[in-house]
């Protein structure tokens, strides 16, 4: 037990058995539940009232305004209600709704108005007038819920300052420190206030506060400690691919098991909570009630969620209102009758959308044409719990979940980039430029919750991702740990348990007459000329064949690319003709989603949060060209878009390609290919070596080699350049030096060597040391080694 829990207790013995006077505020609302179920187990009697801080000062603020506050899904509900009034003219109120509302929430937080943003200087009279309308927004949505009696407690934030803490209210942890929350927890006597300890490498914890953002700096300017440490239990792991997690947490989980004592738990901080289904439904259900999942699962994956979801979808095209009353009495009928033959997480579904479909029906007359739009949109964020036991030997937890207790063994996962540190919310003006303290008050608010869990620990193991296909990679937050304990970073591969059969003639296809000519006659594509270069057999099956695999094996990845093809054919109308669009381009984005050649994309499961990220990352950009004064992508610079070339490849292979965008920059004109990923290293030029000597040494045809190609295929050109649309820092695009554009024929001259010893050879093989081989979805047909094939019996 930590020794501010003892203390706490001891304060609250004096009032035992009968403790309701006291109030205990947790800055986490996911350490209520620990911290509930410790003191019942350490003191029973009657109970205090445990809560979080935001439904401490939403109750507060209640109180003193005699005003109800808006909760869960009908926040959305009551802002798309106000939407739809104030803005007649608009045609998707809910989808306006559920992108302002986040902003206006941190504009209300972070309290930034017209005189307390940085950089006002740079704001050009567009950006005035925008900032004013979300503030106006966000005060008339504030009158026009007080007229209802009600209040939205993230827009009300200020009212913190009018807020005292009583002498029988006790505060446990320290929340994101904004300028209001930094000052209230200035108000809380030091006998009322119990931080637990960050877990410091001996290094670090000496006295005094440290050169850069920590959370030793943060608990210290609060009268906090830190624990010193040579971080004996901790370890460090990083995993080779996503599927990984799941072999580390089955085989953790079974050997704590089977070794603990009967006080023991076992705890998995799950960082990355998005993994919590697939987790799930491939290991931790099989373990039973010895589970306690104290974490979201998604409502949008179950039965009832999809089922839900096919009732919008029905509705809407039959111009009919949603039966939601229906539905839940469905719903109802089907728990009560099977609730002993379901498994546990269906049942908690049921629930779920017997509540949530009845909440709609409540709405079905407020907000009439926009409430499909707006149930959607709840659908798809919607969560659920499935309910277990403070008790049951293994808890899997969410990040906040700190309770003081300590346990005999932690796994926390995955440790990755842009999962922890978590990237700061950014949108129109909150950005570290107009800003600056919100990233220094997410990390040290990170900082202090990761190492309180170091501290609660007797063995730790953390562990990341190495995962290419998914754009995985350990965070350097791990790096940093490794070295201020003095622990490596061990590298931890599973393979599988049954033997494979070993091929004795690896499989090939013959190239006879017929192939070869339509081998010679083929029209290339540069994706398809890196296929054939890098593997001729997965050519042969994705471009001759067009085999696609099968549904079951889509990902995120094929949504990435569906939105990735929008996001292209939107910057095409951008810069082609609609050009006056260019600086109120959101309004374009919008109709161009929702158009009618958009219906196939629009219509993908998932999609619309896609949506929601590509809209914040081109405003980002828009918002990063208008400051530096440097416009690349949002610029009236296209000299033509999507222009398509046609060649020869050293006068032998017919080649073809598309350019994205053909632009004057600095007086030059030049190529740009935009890529909607961040940027790669597999991008970078190579520096001991060159695109023409990679082709001829290793058969690789370097990503660069794209703009040299279509460089020498459109003439007048005088440049190139990637453009990394997910890029998350400044530092977006990549010119390709001109040295490169020299060696355009010698380049083209080695492509056709290399083609005519592929189709003048016998056959086409697999290249099983392909780079390609990274992303082949195809494997089961090359049987490459290390594939996963169960052994079978000579027939």
């Amino acid at each position: 037990m930590a020794q501010y829990l003892e203390k706490l207790i001891k304060l609250l013995r004096n009032d035992y058995p009968d403790l309701s006077a006291w109030t205990i505020i947790c800055a986490s609302e996911r350490a209520v539940d620990p911290v509930q179920y410790f003191i019942h187990s350490e003191l029973g009697g009657i109970l205090p009232k445990i809560e979080g801080l935001n439904s401490y000062i939403t109750k507060k603020i209640s109180a003193n305004t005699n005003l109800q506050p808006l909760l869960g899904e009908e926040r959305l509900l009551y802002f798309t209600r106000f939407i739809a009034e104030s803005l007649p003219e608009e045609t998707y109120p809910a989808r306006r709704a559920s992108v302002l509302l986040t902003h206006i929430a941190k504009l209300s937080e972070y309290q930034i108005g017209r005189d307390t943003i940085y950089a006002a200087e740079r704001f050009t009279e567009d950006e005035w007038i925008r900032l004013e309308e979300y503030l106006e927004t966000a005060e008339a949505f504030r009158k026009w819920l007080a007229g209802r009696n009600l209040f939205l407690p993230e827009l009300e934030t200020a009212r913190l300052d009018e807020i005292m803490p009583a002498e029988k209210e006790i505060f446990i942890g320290l929340p994101e420190i904004t300028p209001v929350t930094e000052r209230f927890y200035k108000k809380v006597g030091k006998e009322r206030f119990f931080l637990p300890k960050p877990l410091f490498g001996y290094e670090l914890a000496g006295p005094g506060k440290l050169p850069f953002d920590s959370a030793k700096n943060l608990v210290l300017s609060f009268g906090g400690e830190v624990e010193p440490s040579k971080g004996a239990g901790i370890e460090f792991a990083k995993l080779a691919g996503l599927h990984s997690i799941v072999d580390l947490v089955t085989l953790e989980v079974s050997k704590f098991l089977k070794e603990r004592s009967e006080n023991d738990q076992m705890i998995i901080y799950l960082l990355d909570e998005s993994l919590t289904a697939m987790l799930w439904n491939r290991s931790l259900r099989l373990f039973g009630n010895a589970v306690n999942l104290a974490v979201w699962l998604p409502f949008s994956t179950t039965s009832a969620g999809r089922r839900l979801l096919s009732e919008l979808e029905k509705a809407e095209r039959s111009s009919l209102p949603p039966d939601f009353k229906k539905f839940a009495t469905g719903c109802a009928i089907e728990l009560s009758g099977n609730r002993d033959n379901y498994i546990r997480e269906e049942c908690e579904a049921l629930e779920a959308a017997v509540s949530f479909s009845t909440l709609l029906d409540d709405w079905k007359e407020r907000l009439g044409r926009n409430l499909a739009d707006t149930a959607k949109m709840l659908l798809e964020a919607k969560k659920f719990y499935i309910k277990g036991k403070m008790s049951a030997p293994v808890q899997v937890v969410g990040f906040g979940h700190v309770s003081g207790e300590t346990f005999s063994r932690c796994l926390i996962l995955p440790l990755d980039s842009g999962i922890m540190p978590t990237q700061p919310f950014e949108g129109p003006f909150i950005n570290p430029v107009h800003v600056p303290q919100m990233r220094k008050s997410v990390f040290e608010y990170e900082d202090l919750l990761f190492r309180q869990i170091l501290a609660q620990g007797e063995k730790i193991k953390i562990a990341a991702v190495e995962d290419k296909i998914r754009e995985r990679t350990p965070s350097y937050y791990m790096s940093l740990l490794s070295q201020e304990f003095g622990k490596p970073i061990n590298a931890t591969a599973f393979k599988e348990s049954l033997p494979e059969r070993q091929i004795g003639k690896k499989p090939a296809i013959p190239i006879d007459d017929d192939l070869r000519k339509r081998l010679k006659e083929f029209t290339y594509s540069f994706s398809s000329l890196m296929k054939i270069l890098a593997c001729p057999f997965l050519f042969y099956h994705q471009y001759i064949l067009r085999i696609t695999p099968p549904s079951f094996m889509d990902d995120d990845e094929k949504i990435n690319m569906q939105m990735g093809t929008f996001v292209h054919k939107f910057l095409q109308r951008l810069s082609t003709d609609r050009k006056d669009r260019i600086d109120c381009w959101e309004g374009l984005f919008d109709e161009l989603w929702e158009s009618d050649e958009n219906e196939e994309i629009r219509n993908i499961d998932g999609i619309n949060i896609y949506m929601l990220n590509a809209k914040i990352l081109l405003q980002e950009i828009y918002e990063d060209e208008l400051n530096s004064g440097r416009r690349i992508v949002f610029a009236d610079n296209a000299v033509s878009c999507e222009e398509k070339f046609r060649g020869m490849i050293a006068g032998c292979y017919k080649i073809t390609g598309r350019s994205d965008r053909v632009a004057r920059i600095a007086g030059h004109t030049e190529i740009i290919d935009f890529k909607y990923s961040k940027k790669q290293v597999r991008f970078n030029i190579p520096v001991r070596t060159t695109v023409l000597e990679l082709l001829k040494e290793k058969d690789i045809l370097h990503p660069a080699a794209q703009l040299m190609i279509y460089r020498h295929f459109n003439k007048g050109v005088e440049g190139a350049r990637f453009y990394f649309l997910k890029e998350p820092s400044k530092d977006r695009d990549m010119v390709i030096p001109e040295n490169l554009s020299a060696e355009a024929d010698e380049l083209m001259s080695a492509i056709r060597e290399r083609l005519d010893a592929i189709i003048g050879g016998n056959e086409l093989a697999p290249g099983y040391d392909s780079p390609e081989c990274e992303f082949c979805l195809f494997q089961s047909l090359c049987g490459r080694e290390g594939y996963y094939k169960a052994a079978r019996g000579n027939n």
